[in-house]
């Protein structure tokens, strides 16, 4: 168990920690095998208004949920990445699976290029003397 994650649970009691556990493993079931937050709620022994203010308001318990869906999550990358090659390697690749993958190993990154047309068109150098002796000018004339 990492560090933070011993920080959280000392930040929070035995009801709160089993609660973050069901609700992990409650959304990582299918649509039509969740279970209800009420029913939640009634196993750990609390009001659905209190299991509310923990998922919404309570900062450590919201953390701590996350931590665990991450550890949750953490032995399924090797299945993440069997299903982007799948998508990558079927008869009609997908390209955003493609630019996924390529991003993942760092060989394509975001790049902008800006660039200026016509820059410097339009004034000759004598303009620009023009426009330097008139904002010497101004400015000389704040300092009087």
């Amino acid at each position: 168990m990492s560090r933070r994650m011993r920080e959280l649970e000392a930040k929070l009691d035995a009801r709160q920690r089993k609660a973050a556990y069901l609700l992990v493993e409650n959304e990582l079931r299918e649509t039509g095998e969740r279970r209800t937050y009420e029913d939640i709620s009634k196993e750990i022994g609390v009001t659905t208004q209190a299991l509310w203010e923990w998922r919404t308001k309570n900062r450590n318990f919201i953390e701590y949920k996350n931590e665990i869906a991450d550890d949750f999550l953490a032995d399924k990358r090797d299945q993440v990445y069997a299903q982007l090659m799948k998508l990558i390697m079927a008869s009609q690749p997908s390209v955003k699976a493609i630019d996924l993958f390529m991003r993942r190993h760092g060989l394509l990154t975001d790049r902008q290029i800006t660039q200026q047309e016509n820059a410097g068109e339009g004034r000759s150098t004598d303009d620009l003397a023009k426009e330097l002796a008139e904002l010497d000018e101004l400015l000389d004339g704040d300092g009087e």
